[in-house]
């Protein structure tokens, strides 16, 4: 496929655009002001709760304290989703600030290890390490899956009837260099490999399947991308891992060549756009919006191709199984309502609607599948502002599922 469809899909963005859990409490910590309130009322958490049944007291520890020179951390990680049915597991990050000014950034290294009932093995190693002045950022993403999802071909949600299993070995490895050009704007290169084997698609002895039809029916067990990358980040918010306020604004380009070691040469363009707003009596609310646009061009392996839940941060889609929407290029939207309940904080909610318009065989974008649902939020943590998720999404032709983890979607 050429450049024509994506350009023509830049339109579509211009209006769109209008419109694992330890690692960034560590991060909201460098950023939300000291003994922030909503009102009066004297905030409460889960971990008081615990401290009240252990002690007979909740903790008194309001105000956030900044972290010792290093902090590292161990957590159990326990999530649920329909892509992994329940996650057990256990996660570590480490904690500096590698500048004396408090204008640095806190810098982290997180690492997880984690089985699911779907007998899923995952192994992550994330890094986003901030030099002093957060003059440099390096940002890290390495992985390794053995795990299994279906598929159902390209473009808009198809029927479940055309689910074709398939189970597949990850091993991922990023890592990009940003250079502050002005305040909060940085630019970096990067450097990712994607190297999918032990591909084993269930249905091929049965006929041709959405993966074997993209192949021309040739079988396929393994793909390689190795490219490199340009990119631009700003970031306003004032909490990263739960904004009442600013923005996040992400693009890059990566560029797959044959000489670098990739199967065939390819391309991929991806730009992103968050933005939250303060609402409702007092301003406990917030209404959040999320805007993102992700094309390719050339002939990217199929498991590389745009899809629901393989985002940047594998969040998009709530309604969706992660792999449910898969096409050549993606538009997506999501708007969601963030409620607080009780005035100490403990309890909230969320309601939320997205848009994913996918493109055909063609390479035309589609009428956008609606997906949407309501959750329960539970604070684990008043100083960094995290919480217990639980939601419940539905989507097109029949998608549904109860997504539970911790950290908002975005």
């Amino acid at each position: 496929r050429d450049a024509v469809p994506v350009l023509r899909s830049l339109r579509g963005l211009a209006a769109l655009i209008v419109l694992g859990g330890a690692v960034a409490p560590a991060l909201a910590l460098a950023q939300q002001p000291a003994g922030a309130k909503p009102d009066s009322v004297v905030q409460r958490d889960l971990m008081d709760v615990i401290s009240r049944v252990l002690h007979g007291q909740p903790k008194l520890a309001d105000t956030i304290e900044l972290p010792p020179k290093v902090v590292v951390t161990v957590l159990p990680a326990i999530s649920a989703n329909p892509t992994v049915g329940v996650l057990l597991g256990v996660s570590g990050n480490v904690v500096t600030r590698l500048g004396d000014d408090e204008a640095t950034n806190l810098s982290t290294i997180s690492a997880s290890v984690s089985y699911t009932t779907k007998s899923q093995f995952n192994l992550l190693l994330r890094s986003n390490i901030y030099a002093p002045g957060n003059a440099w950022k390096l940002e890290g993403d390495w992985r390794y899956l053995d795990t299994n999802q279906p598929t159902y071909g390209l473009g808009p949600a198809l029927p479940s009837g055309l689910e074709a299993p398939m189970d597949f070995k990850l091993l991922r490895l990023y890592e990009t260099v940003y250079r502050e050009v002005v305040p909060n704007v940085l630019v970096g290169v990067g450097y990712h490999l994607n190297y999918y084997f032990g591909i084993v698609d269930h249905n091929a002895a049965q006929g041709l399947t959405p993966f074997l039809t993209y192949y021309s029916g040739q079988p396929v067990t393994a793909t390689t991308s190795s490219g490199f990358s340009f990119n631009i980040l700003n970031d306003t918010r004032d909490n990263p891992i739960n904004p009442k306020k600013g923005h996040y604004v992400r693009g890059g380009v990566h560029i797959y060549p044959t000489w670098l070691g990739s199967d065939d040469d390819w391309q991929s363009i991806e730009a992103e756009y968050r933005t939250y707003h303060r609402a409702g009596a007092g301003g406990r609310n917030v209404l959040a919006l999320w805007g993102l646009a992700w094309f390719t061009m050339g002939r990217a392996p199929y498991l590389d191709l745009p899809a629901i839940g393989w985002d940047y941060s594998n969040r998009m889609g709530r309604g969706y199984a992660q792999g449910r929407i898969r096409a050549g290029d993606l538009l997506y939207g999501e708007a969601e309502y963030r409620m607080t309940l009780t005035r100490n904080g403990m309890w909230g909610a969320v309601g939320f609607l997205n848009l994913t318009s996918a493109s055909d065989d063609t390479g035309a974008l589609q009428a956008p599948n609606l997906g949407g649902g309501v959750g329960l939020r539970l604070k684990l943590d008043k100083r960094s502002d995290t919480n217990i998720t639980i939601d419940i999404g539905f989507g097109a032709q029949g998608s549904n599922g109860v997504f539970f983890g911790t950290n908002e979607a975005f």
